[in-house]
């Protein structure tokens, strides 16, 4: 007779989760919604983690495609088709993992939100998605999530603690709205998002009692703050800078200002700024001023300058040579003279740029 471990089958070599994000990458790209989610139903099927599956599969996949747009390899309508795939993913994980957890004492309620403007809300959800997983009960409240709306929901659930997420810096001063009314209905803060910077500082001086680079790490600094009844709202510290105040009424008129001397600047190389160079001429130095403004918010001109940094790169791609936009920041220094934070920030910006 033979014995048991001669017919037990060859043991199964586990799935590498990097190559399964290779596959599921190589279908969202291809915009093929069957064949990621079967990649994804195959490695459940093959014991894949459903944690690593949504960070290490699906938003590494979503970061790629992210890439790609910055690269201009990607359409934006294309870009928003992927994102969707990557969000069924995301489903098809979450309700074959609650299945798991179905049943048990929740380990504490988290609302999970986007601070208003924030329109990327994919990031908040793949943290809500790993919480559920954990066992906390989440409540996912969606993209740009007005102040007043938030305060409303916390005085009427009273959660353990609130997760704030902002991808872009230019909306740290609706971050800063938001931490607040949180704070007056007595419920903490944890805040994470590629907005908040590469620290906890910006997110610590905007009142914010935790923060964390990503929903991994969050997820685990919540398990280690157990139980959450300790933790506190933090005091607001901040006072943005004086000529903040004075700039965000002159908003459009910069804007204005900053176009008028980019079209000086093509006129006098022999060209025109008119139809989609002019529309994004304009929403270029829209943004550019929202960082400039955002970054006299909280006093940190490193939001800035780590924009500008960004801004060049796409502008590379673009084949856009940045010393036009450098020029146009000496420009508006020249008639901010009275503005000495402002013009040191654009120096610095100039600096970045080249």
């Amino acid at each position: 007779m033979t014995a048991d471990h001669d017919i037990l089958p060859d043991a199964v070599a586990p799935v590498s989760p990097a190559v399964v994000a290779d596959d599921f990458f190589a279908r969202v790209r291809d915009l093929d919604d069957a064949g990621a989610l079967a990649v994804v139903r195959e490695a459940l099927a093959a014991g894949v983690d459903h944690e690593s599956l949504v960070l290490d599969v699906i938003a590494v996949s979503q970061m790629r495609v992210g890439m790609m747009w910055q690269a201009n390899e990607l359409s934006v309508a294309r870009e928003h088709a992927a994102t969707h795939i990557g969000e069924l993913a995301l489903g098809l994980v979450l309700e074959h993992g609650l299945a798991r957890v179905a049943g048990e004492r929740p380990l504490g309620s988290v609302v999970v939100a986007c601070v208003e403007g924030e329109w990327h809300g994919l990031p908040a959800r793949l943290l809500g998605d790993v919480l559920r997983l954990r066992g906390w009960r989440v409540t996912f409240l969606g993209a740009s999530v007005p102040a007043h709306h938030l305060t409303l929901h916390l005085q009427e659930t009273a959660p353990d603690v609130v997760a704030l997420s902002c991808s872009l810096p230019s909306h740290l001063v609706n971050a800063h709205a938001m931490i607040t009314a949180a704070a007056r209905t007595g419920v903490p803060v944890i805040a994470g998002g590629r907005g908040f910077g590469p620290d906890s500082s910006l997110a610590l001086r905007l009142g914010a009692s935790l923060w964390a680079a990503d929903a991994r790490s969050a997820a685990d600094l919540l398990e280690r703050r157990m139980p959450l009844s300790s933790l506190r709202p933090r005091e607001e510290a901040l006072t943005p800078a004086a000529e903040y105040a004075s700039l965000v009424q002159r908003r459009r008129d910069l804007v204005r200002t900053g176009v008028e001397h980019a079209r000086a600047l093509y006129e006098a190389r022999g060209a025109s700024l008119e139809g989609a160079d002019l529309d994004r001429t304009v929403e270029d130095l829209g943004h550019i001023t929202d960082f400039l403004l955002t970054s006299l918010y909280v006093g940190d001109g490193a939001v800035f300058t780590r924009f500008l940094a960004w801004t060049r790169g796409v502008l590379e791609v673009r084949g856009v040579p940045a010393v036009g936009v450098a020029r146009v920041l000496e420009l508006l220094e020249g008639e901010l003279f009275d503005y000495p934070e402002t013009c040191a920030a654009l120096r610095e910006g100039r600096a970045v740029l080249g």
